[in-house]
């Protein structure tokens, strides 16, 4: 089995709390991929729309502002960003989550409470492999 080169990945997550953001982002960069953070809808925006395209995105649902489904819609309506795999992250029960990513278009979730490292680079290779 061909073993990704995690250095060539970028991850960007999105999260309104900036202690899961560094969590995420610790784990993530220890791991060795390369990570951008935005603290908002609007931020991420900024990245992705400034023709910076994410590997993947790991998205809060429950943000101010433009929460993530309808953050995940703008994206997957997108031309140039509908093929970035969105996978939300969330407090939310799952029932409601499956609910979501139907409406949203999202690829996926993992529950907040219950992640670890281990989840968080599983669903990264398994949307990114080569």
């Amino acid at each position: 089995m061909k073993r990704m080169d995690k250095s060539s990945k970028t991850i960007l997550v999105i999260d309104d709390s900036e202690v899961a953001l560094e969590v995420i982002k610790d784990d993530l960069t220890e791991a060795g991929y390369s990570v951008l953070t935005a603290g908002s809808s609007q931020a991420a925006q900024d990245i992705i729309f400034s023709g910076y395209r994410p590997d993947l995105i790991f998205l809060d649902v429950m943000m101010p502002g433009m929460n993530g489904d309808e953050f995940c819609q703008l994206i997957k309506g997108h031309p140039e960003s509908k093929n970035i795999p969105i996978i939300f992250v969330s407090t939310k029960e799952e029932s409601e989550l499956k609910q979501m990513i139907k409406e949203a278009g999202a690829n996926g979730y993992l529950r907040k409470a219950m992640m670890t490292t281990e989840d968080l680079i599983g669903v990264i290779e398994g949307y990114l492999k080569k």
